[in-house]
């Protein structure tokens, strides 16, 4: 069967986006593989666009953007057809689990003739997600981000302000979730259940989560003051904060956590408002194109 490639990108990604597409689409017209250019807009989303154009006649799909557009592609995915990522987002942290080649050229290559692996999906209530969903502290700062927003400061700019702005004063909530069949009630910072291990541009918050071993990784960071919260962040980009006494890790297939007026979340980097959440592994849903070992 002749390749059919559908491209989906995302212009609000700016200039680094519009330069991936037009060096993609070079390459498959001088590789005389047939494609067709899809974006998104304010009036309809990824998922809507996916979910409306993409057909049996396609045999692959191309995404480039941030995680709030692989997101929104996928759940517009209702063929089972390798997906390849061109990373084009503000901190692309999916695609830190796999290698696609650090080069433009070589990130192309692997989206056009990469190895095809399958991975696991996740999925809260009726939604699916690629890296994960946080649940307090980060999805307050995903909240503050869309609601207070500050004109002058964009991408990691904005949300290291944010993170900055809340993070002595944030005080923990009352949590009540069933991990698997355990029943918890606990107050804590944030609870964060994860696909992919690093959240926040940067923030290896599951330093232990694979994406294709049909588990969800859970971190728990409880009540920890104001001082050690400062002298502490730093762990979280190296993926050390699990030496704190405050934090734990769980495995598991399923998690629910109970309804909260307190609690903001997010979905992948975007705003996903308050529980109850039912969240469970989908394993190997995924074909992903990854570089060619």
């Amino acid at each position: 069967m002749a390749r059919k490639i559908f491209i989906i990108w995302n212009p609000f990604a700016g200039g680094k986006a519009q330069k991936i597409c037009k060096h993609l689409t070079a390459r498959l017209s001088a590789d005389t593989i047939e494609y067709q250019v899809f974006d998104t807009n304010e009036s309809k989303s990824a998922t809507a666009t996916v979910d409306e154009f993409l057909n049996e006649t396609f045999t692959d799909l191309i995404i480039i953007g941030g995680d709030g557009t692989i997101n929104e592609a996928v759940n517009g995915l209702s063929y089972d057809i390798p997906v390849a990522i061109l990373p084009a987002g503000t901190g692309d942290d999916f695609i830190k689990n796999v290698s696609i080649g650090k080069t433009l050229d070589e990130q192309i290559e692997t989206s056009i003739k990469g190895e095809i692996k399958r991975i696991d999906l996740g999925q809260c209530n009726d939604r699916k997600f690629v890296n994960g969903v946080g649940i307090g502290f980060d999805g307050q700062i995903v909240e503050d981000m869309a609601s207070k927003r500050v004109p002058f400061l964009k991408g990691h700019a904005s949300y290291y302000y944010h993170v900055l702005r809340i993070l002595g004063g944030y005080r923990e909530r009352s949590f009540k979730y069933q991990i698997d069949d355990s029943n918890f009630e606990k107050d804590l910072i944030l609870l964060t259940v994860g696909n992919g291990t690093t959240f926040g541009g940067g923030f290896k918050l599951m330093p232990e989560a694979k994406i294709n071993d049909g588990l969800l990784e859970i971190c728990e960071i409880g009540k920890v003051s104001g001082l050690r919260r400062f002298l502490n962040i730093h762990k979280l980009s190296g993926g050390t904060h699990g030496l704190l006494k405050e934090v734990h890790f769980h495995k598991a297939k399923s998690i629910r956590i109970e309804s909260n007026n307190q609690l903001f979340a997010h979905m992948d980097g975007e705003r996903m408002g308050q529980p109850p959440f039912e969240i469970k592994v989908l394993p190997e849903a995924l074909q992903l194109r990854i570089k060619t070992s």
